[in-house]
C-alpha cells in the first residue's frame, strides 16, 4: 500500500471558506451539516487524504476493511477475482463513490474486491473507530451512514432479483455479471475464456460462441483475447429485458 503523499487537513477557524471544507460538505456523508458543525467534527478526528498514482494499490481483496473509503477525484479499477482463479472481474468507480461499505459491519469485514487507482486518484479516509466514538455525536452524520450504507445493500438486492428471468444465454449472461457488478453502469470486463464461461453458464459452449458473436456484430461485447468486455452494462441489460 503506497505511503500517503498529502498530509492531514489540518483543522483551524480560518478554513471556514476554503475550497476543501465546501467539497467535504457537498460529500453525502456530511449533507444536512453546516460549517461550523462540519468544523467541529474535524477538530475530533483525523481524516486522511491519501493520493495515489496510476496502478497503485489503495486495498487488496481479502483484506480487512479498516476504513471508511470515499473517492474525492479520478478513478478507481474495482477487480473481483473467484478463488478458483478460473476468472476475473473489472470495472471502474468514479469520483464520488464510496469504497465497498457494505463490508465496513457484519459478519464479514474482509473485501469483497481490490481497488486500484487508474491514473492519479485522491481520497477521504476515515478509520473506522471514528463511526462509534465520534460519528455517533452528530445524528445526522449517522442517518447519512445508515443511508449510504442501506442504498448500496439495495443496490445489490436490485441487481440479483433484476427482472431476466428468461431461460435465454443473454439474460443467464446478465444475471452473471450483475451479480459480480458493483455498479450497474459503464464498462466491464471478464477475464475469463469462453469454454470456461460455458462452464459457468451451464449451457454448451458452441451455441455460447454462437450467441456472443451475434451479441459482438451489434456492439454490446468486444472479444479480445482471454476476456470479453461490455461497453455498456445498461445497454447489455437492455437488450436482454427486450428478448426476454
Amino acid at each position: 500500500m503506497p505511503e500517503n503523499r498529502v498530509s492531514t487537513l489540518p483543522v483551524r477557524r480560518p478554513m471556514f471558506e476554503t475550497p476543501m471544507m465546501s467539497t467535504l460538505l457537498s460529500i453525502p456523508l456530511f449533507q444536512g451539516l453546516t460549517m461550523d458543525e462540519l468544523l467541529r467534527l474535524l477538530e475530533q478526528v483525523r481524516p486522511d487524504f491519501p493520493h495515489y498514482e496510476d496502478g497503485d494499490y489503495i486495498v487488496r481483496q481479502g483484506e480487512r476493511h479498516r476504513q471508511l473509503l470515499y473517492v474525492l477525484s479520478g478513478t478507481v479499477v474495482r477487480e473481483h477475482a473467484v478463488q478458483s482463479g478460473s476468472l476475473r472481474f473489472t470495472e471502474r468507480l468514479a469520483a464520488g463513490h464510496f469504497i465497498e461499505l457494505t463490508s465496513l459491519f457484519g459478519r464479514d469485514t474482509s473485501l469483497r474486491a481490490s481497488y486500484r487507482a487508474e491514473g492519479d486518484v485522491a481520497l477521504l479516509a476515515f478509520d473506522k473507530e471514528y463511526m462509534f466514538n465520534v460519528f455517533g455525536r452528530f445524528s445526522i452524520v449517522q442517518l447519512n451512514l445508515l443511508n449510504l450504507i442501506c442504498a448500496q445493500s439495495q443496490s445489490a438486492i436490485d441487481r440479483l432479483t433484476a427482472p431476466l428471468r428468461g431461460e435465454g444465454i443473454m439474460p443467464q449472461f446478465c444475471r452473471f455479471v450483475t451479480n459480480l457488478c458493483e455498479s450497474s453502469w459503464g464498462e466491464k470486463q471478464l477475464y475469463v475464456t469462453r469454454v470456461e464461461l460455458a462452464r459457468l453458464l451451464g449451457c454448451n459452449s458452441r451455441r455460447l460462441s454462437d450467441e456472443m458473436a451475434g451479441w459482438e456484430a451489434r456492439g454490446l461485447i468486444i472479444i479480445a483475447y482471454g476476456r470479453i468486455i461490455i461497453p455498456d452494462m445498461k445497454r447489455l441489460m437492455h437488450e436482454a429485458l427486450a428478448h426476454n
